[in-house]
This record gives C-alpha cells, structure tokens and sequence, in this order.
C-alpha cells in the first residue's frame, strides 16, 4: 500500500506485516493514495 505524507508530500510504501510507518521528516500522518476510479452504487 501507499502512503503520502501529509507534511512533505513523500510516498511511502507499507507492507501488511507492519504496524507503524515514520517519514524522514518525522511525521507519522498519512494520507493514503487510492486510485481515481469512479464506483457505480446500486440502490435496492
């Protein structure tokens, strides 16, 4: 999965087996990058 700092905008990688991720400048706040892909939402 991937992750953008919030404070200087790196990417960062986190594998499933790891709990916590750092950036180089400290931060510990993500946003994590999804896909642009529109969903199509069935109602009932």
């Amino acid at each position: 999965m991937q992750y953008k700092c919030i404070r200087c905008g790196r990417i960062l990688e986190k594998s499933l087996g790891t709990n916590e991720i750092e950036c180089e400048c400290g931060s510990r706040v993500f946003l994590k990058e999804r896909p642009n892909v529109e969903k199509e939402v069935n109602s009932r």
